[in-house]
């Protein structure tokens, strides 16, 4: 439940930074996408089964689907199809802060660019690779850099918090766990 309300947490600042930077549609300056949601979905997927992170990613999704505007249905599929791409590369990495922001940039990456893929492939998008990346990716993925540390952060608050929480339940317990794991000692 703790994760969930640390989901919830991360897309609601999500709707404030987009509300501070809004974006420019007629590319004169740099956009800012925040992707902390999609930070904080990738670190809560990385512990879960495929099936429930992909039905979570879908869940997430069709949220934004729900209360942004645009093509109905893409960030549900996105979502999705970007959780599971992560969770083929996030078998090679550690949990070292240095590799998770890599992920991170990584994930906004493939986000973003199916996002871009979609849109050529439906012709409803006539916006060139360089100037898609010069105008919506550059400054995303460098902002998001720190916004990615605060998320790793608060993830690792939830994951100790919960671990306290674990801890001190088995403590009041009557039965040793200790002995438990090993019954042959």
């Amino acid at each position: 439940m703790s994760k969930f309300i640390y989901l919830i947490l991360c897309f609601t600042a999500d709707l404030i930074l987009s509300q501070v930077f809004p974006l420019d549609y007629a590319l004169y300056r740099l956009n800012f996408i925040p992707h902390v949601g999609l930070i904080g979905l990738m670190l809560v997927a990385r512990e879960l089964d495929l099936g429930t992170a992909l039905i979570m990613a879908f869940g997430f999704g069709l949220f934004l689907d729900f209360t942004h505007y645009g093509y109905f249905m893409m960030n549900a599929f996105v979502f999705t199809l970007t959780i599971w791409i992560l969770r083929q590369w996030s078998n090679q990495v550690n949990e070292s802060i240095v590799e998770l922001l890599v992920l991170g940039v990584l994930t906004i990456f493939v986000k973003e660019f199916l996002i871009f893929s979609i849109l050529h492939l439906f012709n409803a998008s006539q916006m060139r690779f360089l100037v898609w990346f010069a105008h919506w990716q550059f400054l995303s993925l460098l902002g998001n850099l720190p916004l990615m540390a605060l998320a790793i952060y608060g993830y690792h608050l939830v994951e100790g918090f919960l671990s306290n929480k674990d801890r001190r339940r088995r403590q009041g317990e009557k039965t040793l766990w200790m002995k438990m794991l090993n019954p042959y000692e």
